[in-house]
């Protein structure tokens, strides 16, 4: 899923490792640790979080490798990082008390991530804009409908680890979230919260696509952080202290006799 460029940034073509191919398709990668967490926490606690802790972390570097290749805008991804934070915690907690992280993990989890992205959307800073501005010049990074998309979608992954948080509930309410290979556990323990989470990276993904085609047909003025409204120096007299403009003769400029001057336009081809 290669991202279609924004025609206004360059009129060079975008090589192949360009925020256009990688960081538009950054989201995915944090399902990694977080469906290698939630698959295999029932059966192996102590693997599930070794390898999240350890995917995590590989996404840190491998973040590193690609925004020094230009593949990356806006890294580092607050969300890889709080994801690595929280893994490394439980994977802490976890060997003094296996059975309670392991019976409470996507209750726990679940609900730190909610509060993450519901906190980001409070302090007027969704976290999901660092993946947003991935499909644009940094000229238009905060572009109106640019920061609705990203408020847009970071409630789709407030909503996601909510409703993951609630529906772990159905197993244990059931007596169920001790048994592996019941279906109740299975299902709303494992294979709904994975397919939610895929949801909304896809929205993550797809939702800025709109915007992206209408700059793509748009000036870089469209993009641009301040817009001149007014121009002071237009302006005679009041604040600005210019004189007022010399009066024209009876007539109007050619009654004197002057020829009117050609206009050039000069116009170049982007």
């Amino acid at each position: 899923m290669f991202g279609p460029r924004v025609s206004y940034e360059t009129a060079l073509e975008p090589t192949f490792c360009s925020p256009y191919n990688f960081g538009v398709n950054s989201i995915f990668l944090v399902l990694i640790p977080y469906t290698l967490v939630t698959a295999l926490h029932d059966t192996n606690l102590e693997l599930a979080l070794i390898l999240g802790t350890a995917f995590s972390g590989a996404l840190i570097i491998l973040g590193l490798f690609i925004r020094f290749l230009g593949g990356y805008r806006t890294w580092p991804y607050t969300f890889e990082l709080f994801m690595l934070v929280v893994n490394a915690v439980l994977l802490g907690v976890s060997y003094p008390e296996p059975g309670v992280v392991k019976k409470y993990l996507p209750f726990i989890s679940n609900a730190f991530y909610a509060t993450f992205a519901l906190l980001s959307i409070m302090i007027t800073k969704p976290f999901t804009l660092q993946y947003v501005r991935e499909f644009v010049p940094p000229a238009a990074g905060v572009h109106d409908s640019l920061v609705k998309s990203a408020y847009g979608t970071a409630a789709v992954w407030t909503l996601t680890f909510v409703a993951n948080t609630l529906l772990y509930l159905i197993p244990v309410c059931r007596g169920r979230d001790s048994d592996h290979n019941n279906a109740l556990n299975l299902v709303f323990r494992i294979i709904l919260p994975i397919f939610f989470a895929l949801f909304a990276a896809i929205a993550t993904r797809m939702w800025p696509l709109a915007l992206v085609r209408q700059l793509r047909h748009s000036t870089g003025f469209d993009g641009a952080m301040r817009k001149v409204v007014i121009n002071p120096l237009a302006l005679h007299g009041g604040p600005y202290g210019l004189p007022p403009p010399l009066p024209l003769p009876p007539g109007g400029p050619y009654a004197a006799g002057l020829s009117p001057r050609p206009l050039h336009v000069h116009a170049v081809a982007t």
